[in-house]
């Protein structure tokens, strides 16, 4: 009795999980460590470890330096469908001066539009390569999951 107790408490465990609100989990849901950004082919130099956190709709940005232990976090929505995933920030601080909505200005995006649409090259479990074409340059950005 006790071993089949045992083993009907640990089959619903197995089944629990975190889930969307009011969905399933995509491939997108959950944590992303940003590795690489290169334009046009060319990787540009990266000084501090950012991490791309995606739920719902909101995208979390958390910037880490590691010279001066500080931490940045910025905010945002996305919406993903098909090969596409737009990214939504402020393009300036709000009336209380708080920029946390404001799009992460290290990571080379445009900082003059509120809405950022990147083609999605690759998405899986493990990695995904993000394209953004903006004027005449493209960047490729690629992230690694964390969780």
């Amino acid at each position: 009795m006790k071993n089949t107790l045992i083993i009907v408490i640990s089959l619903l465990l197995g089944l629990c999980g975190c889930t969307q609100y009011n969905g399933h989990i995509g491939p997108i849901f959950g944590s992303w460590s940003l590795i690489e950004i290169s334009e046009d082919g060319v990787a540009l130099k990266m000084k501090e470890e950012t991490t791309f956190s995606f739920q719902n709709q909101i995208v979390e940005v958390i910037k880490r330096e590691d010279s001066s232990f500080s931490t940045t976090y910025r905010y945002g929505n996305f919406e993903k469908t098909d090969n596409l995933l737009i990214l939504k920030f402020q393009t300036s601080p709000t009336s209380t001066g708080n920029t946390a909505y404001m799009t992460p200005d290290w990571i080379y995006l445009p900082l003059d539009e509120t809405s950022i649409p990147m083609d999605i090259k690759e998405l899986n479990g493990k990695k995904m390569e993000l394209v953004l074409t903006s004027g005449p340059k493209t960047l490729q950005y690629t992230f690694v999951r964390t969780w």
